[in-house]
């Protein structure tokens, strides 16, 4: 959506927040959105006088994302009446949506009707952004929906962990001259570098991977040929793995981050099989808009 926290209708949202909180809660979110002011700054200089602001949440505020969801929650079972009810026993175990902050998807067997949706969002004054709202399909016979990103994220864990392979070693060649400069750097500061600048990178959401054996195998040699490069170690030199493993203090084999959940490939049985041929599209969305379809 476009400029999501900015649009808030305050009169609907007092009167939605009403309805679930307490009287002292509500004369406190009252205080927050009242007599709130905007300044403006044109070349560097501030504007004299400021202008009032009577919609919106305030940017910044660690209330106004919660003040949002409700916001937007309600929003939504608006339009959720507006959606094709589920005709069969697929569609029911099918959420409606899925939604991360102002990015929602719709999901169905069949298509929305986008014009709908607009106008019942746009009655919360809630904008759709056209021009990042796509159509996904997900289909057996194509795979080009693996290409489809989510919340900095491909659908495709194959695809996902090769942008990463991509993305990170972009990261570990601008801090070429980091890793090159030997004892005037210290390991322990090289490492630390290379954890919060690169491999950070590397891992990022790879609790969502579920990586065959031989794709978990591919991804920890990478990271090794990776923790050679910081150690600025070369060819003829050589160490065993379970030397680099020490020497760089790293939690073993596996390069994900043990506070991750690591799941396993489901097993594709023969009902998991036909399930899958009956969708027809699962709507995605793209980063900082609104996918809609089903």
């Amino acid at each position: 959506m476009s400029a999501a926290f900015d649009t808030i209708d305050r009169q609907i949202l007092l009167d939605i927040i009403e309805r679930i909180v307490e009287e002292d809660e509500l004369r406190i979110i009252r205080f927050l959105l009242s007599d709130t002011v905007i300044n403006t700054r044109i070349n560097g200089a501030t504007k004299e006088r400021p202008f009032v602001s009577n919609i919106g949440t305030p940017q910044g505020d660690s209330l106004s994302p919660v003040l949002f969801s409700v916001y937007l929650e309600n929003a939504l079972k608006e339009v959720r009446t507006i959606l094709p009810r589920p005709t069969n026993k697929l569609e029911k175990t099918l959420p409606t949506e899925i939604a991360y902050a102002d990015d929602v998807d719709f999901v169905g067997l069949n298509f929305v009707d986008t014009e709908e949706v607009q106008n019942t969002l746009h009655k919360y004054n809630l904008l759709v952004n056209i021009d990042k709202t796509e159509f996904t399909t997900l289909s057996r016979a194509g795979t080009e929906y693996k290409n489809t990103k989510k919340v900095g994220t491909l659908i495709g864990d194959e695809e996902d962990v090769e942008r990463r392979k991509r993305l990170s070693n972009a990261a570990l060649t601008k801090l070429l001259n980091v890793w090159i400069k030997g004892d005037k750097i210290k390991r322990k500061t090289k490492l630390k570098l290379y954890r919060s600048l690169v491999k950070s990178i590397l891992v990022y959401n790879c609790g969502t991977w579920a990586l065959t054996k031989s794709e978990e195998e591919k991804l920890n040699a990478f990271h090794r040929k990776q923790l050679r490069k910081v150690l600025n170690i070369k060819y003829p030199v050589k160490i065993t793995n379970s030397s680099l493993y020490n020497k760089t203090d790293s939690n073993g084999e596996n390069c994900r981050r043990e506070s991750e959940k690591l799941p396993k490939r489901p097993r594709r049985t023969t009902e998991t099989r036909k399930a899958l041929s009956q969708f027809h599209t699962l709507p995605l969305p793209v980063e900082g808009g609104m996918a809609m379809g089903s």
